[in-house]
């Protein structure tokens, strides 16, 4: 099952992708969140084959999750694969420059079931896709407000 959202942004592509790379931000927003986040390697620099522990609760749960980048093409590409219990996700951020000053950023989920109950959910999503179109839509059009901000806090 797939997800898509884009949004524009008034901040330069190199820039954007430089927001988008700062894992360290991100990961201090998913443990105010209440998510363990771990970073094998921390030292390392942000790339291919950098990769993280992660554990959230959902639904009472707690899930175990491993993430890992698969491509980073700079100023274009990140994709990011998340492997859960019964579940591959695939997360990709495609930036387009639509000016010096504009970057439109186009966000796609890829999920693929590997058990039945992961299959009922996914059907499940699939009931409720404009709902969550609209939700996903949303986030990644706050997370873009948020790119513009950081970029122009920092300039």
């Amino acid at each position: 099952m797939e997800f898509t959202a884009r949004d524009d942004v008034d901040v330069p592509i190199e820039a954007a992708f430089d927001l988008l790379s700062e894992y360290d931000f991100f990961e201090r927003m998913a443990m105010r969140r209440g998510v363990e986040v771990q970073r094998h390697n921390p030292e390392n620099p942000i790339g291919v084959g950098t990769n993280w522990d992660v554990d959230f609760a959902w639904r009472g749960k707690d899930i175990p999750m491993r993430a890992q980048i698969i491509t980073f093409e700079r100023p274009d590409l990140i994709e990011v694969e998340a492997i859960m219990p019964g579940m591959d996700v695939t997360v990709q951020f495609e930036l387009v420059a639509l000016s010096k000053r504009r970057t439109r950023l186009h966000f796609k989920a890829t999920s693929t079931a590997k058990t039945l109950p992961m299959r009922l959910l996914l059907q499940s999503l699939k009931l409720a896709r404009g709902n969550i179109d609209r939700k996903l839509q949303d986030r990644v059009g706050m997370q873009c407000r948020n790119l513009e901000e950081r970029y122009y806090q920092a300039a």
